[in-house]
């Protein structure tokens, strides 16, 4: 039989689930915890929680994306390249396919 986990661990887990931490997050800050005991515990504890957000989160903000499509629109960013320019100004290490992808999101179309 498998012994449970101590009591402050538990309420750990408890209150990272419910602050709405992944897992990796979670077994970044509570060690010696596998994703498969986080998934047991948040079954047990929250049967009607929904799936966690997965995935990368998108350092290009909507408010980035709504400027980018007006500029695209009004001709002031012309080709990828100037996209990508403009984005590495404002902070955002992005790659030529990255870029492309951001602009295809955008309907915009994009060729290689």
């Amino acid at each position: 039989m498998v012994r449970s986990l101590p009591l402050d661990v538990q309420d750990n887990i408890k209150f990272l689930l419910k602050s709405g931490y992944s897992y990796s997050s979670i077994i970044k800050r509570v060690p010696g915890v596998k994703k498969s005991t986080i998934s047991d515990y948040k079954r047990i504890w929250f049967p009607n929680m929904g799936p966690l957000k997965s995935g990368c989160k998108s350092e290009i903000t909507a408010t980035t994306k709504s400027y980018i499509r007006r500029s695209v629109i009004s001709g002031k960013l012309k080709t990828r390249k100037d996209v990508q320019r403009y984005l590495c100004d404002l902070g955002c290490a992005i790659g030529y396919s990255a870029c492309l992808k951001l602009l295809k999101s955008m309907e915009f179309q994009v060729r290689i």
